[in-house]
């Protein structure tokens, strides 16, 4: 499986400015077992194969972290997080974890009605394996999310 965007996501990006608006983003782990499925709505939808363990909890990523670039030769739009803003420390919640994105709509991240944005299970160091040390999320160069 390739980074994918959910429905819900693309459709809640017609309403913000990526870069700009002061829309909360948050991020967790999921297990490799969750199977992705672009009509997955909400955190509820894959909240059963999220991870769980020692230094495990949702991130969130600041408007000040996220900037959007036109890939002409790639004929894409590409929605980025700086690299190394969004890390764990002293992590062991288990190996092969997947990424997801979601809009903090809800009354915080730990709200399972936050809306799914994307899906990442590749990218450098993804999947992520835990071991009890520090883990630094580095998206690929096309960014977070990819819309072509």
């Amino acid at each position: 499986m390739a980074n994918a965007t959910f429905n819900r996501g693309l459709a809640y990006l017609a309403d913000y400015d990526w870069a700009g608006d002061a829309i909360n983003v948050g991020v967790m782990l999921v297990e490799n077992t969750y199977t992705f499925a672009r009509t997955h709505n909400t955190v509820a939808d894959v909240v059963a194969d999220e991870a769980s363990g020692a230094g495990y909890v949702r991130k969130a990523v600041a408007s000040a972290q996220r900037t959007t670039n036109e890939d002409d030769t790639g004929s894409a739009a590409n929605l980025r997080i700086t690299d190394g803003t969004v890390a764990w420390s002293s992590i062991s919640a288990g190996t092969l974890l997947e990424v997801i994105l979601f809009f903090v709509t809800g009354t915080g991240l730990a709200d399972n009605t936050n809306n799914l944005l994307g899906h990442v299970d590749t990218g450098t160091n993804i999947p992520i394996n835990t071991n009890g040390g520090d883990v630094t999320l580095n998206f690929s160069t096309d960014g977070a999310v990819k819309m072509a």
